[in-house]
């Protein structure tokens, strides 16, 4: 029975970590502007994305890799929350801990891809695993925003005056599905540059990746 239950988890892995991205998707724009929320939020969303990858790769020099991001990235987050109140400091953690996140983001996104693109039989949680990139791809672009615009304020135009890491998530998965509100506008060069870039994976990557898993999964 417990052989059962841990094949059956294998199986259902993708299906745990869309769940996981669409509540942390659904609970960010309430917890991500809240100094501790938005530390609860990182760490957790990056532990179970650690296990997840683990469960993939099955390597572990894949899962000391992960580990030691999270690690660094956590180490970062704490002292960007700790020097606050420094302006000269807080912007240097908080570049740094954007990074190693935006680095996380991509190497999940490969890992998970390239087993993916090797599979000789497609099943239904593999094509969850197709859409989980696309998550995954909202949330590596919002990272790129995020340091766009904390090395120049000027870099999106808005309503308001200031621009939150919230506004950033939306603006990040409008963009991705084209949906464009014109609420939030990249206004320097390479702010643009990343929109169309995010704009051109989000049209072709439905229509060419999840496509294909999902016509391999109907011949079977």
């Amino acid at each position: 029975m417990r052989l059962r239950d841990l094949i059956r988890a294998v199986e259902d892995k993708y299906n745990r970590l869309l769940t996981l991205l669409i509540l942390m998707y659904l609970s960010s724009p309430f917890l991500v502007d809240w100094a501790i929320g938005n530390v609860i939020l990182f760490f957790l969303f990056l532990g179970v994305i650690v296990i997840v990858i683990y469960q993939i790769q099955h390597s572990k020099r894949a899962l000391r890799l992960h580990i030691g991001l999270l690690v660094l990235a956590m180490v970062l987050k704490v002292l960007n929350y700790l020097t606050s109140a420094l302006r000269h400091l807080s912007p240097v953690f908080e570049v740094l801990s954007t990074g190693i996140l935006m680095a996380f983001f991509a190497l999940s996104i490969y890992l998970i891809l390239r087993e993916l693109a090797i599979a000789e039989q497609v099943t239904a949680d593999m094509i969850k695993g197709g859409i989980c990139v696309y998550f995954l791809f909202g949330f590596l672009w919002l990272e790129m925003y995020n340091i766009v615009y904390s090395f120049d304020a000027n870099s999106f135009t808005a309503p308001s005056k200031s621009i939150s890491r919230s506004d950033l998530a939306h603006f990040s998965f409008t963009t991705l599905t084209t949906v464009g509100y014109g609420d939030i506008s990249p206004a320097s060069e390479i702010a643009r540059v990343l929109a169309n870039l995010e704009g051109m994976v989000g049209v072709m990557y439905p229509a060419v990746f999840i496509a294909r898993l999902v016509g391999l999964y109907s011949k079977d």
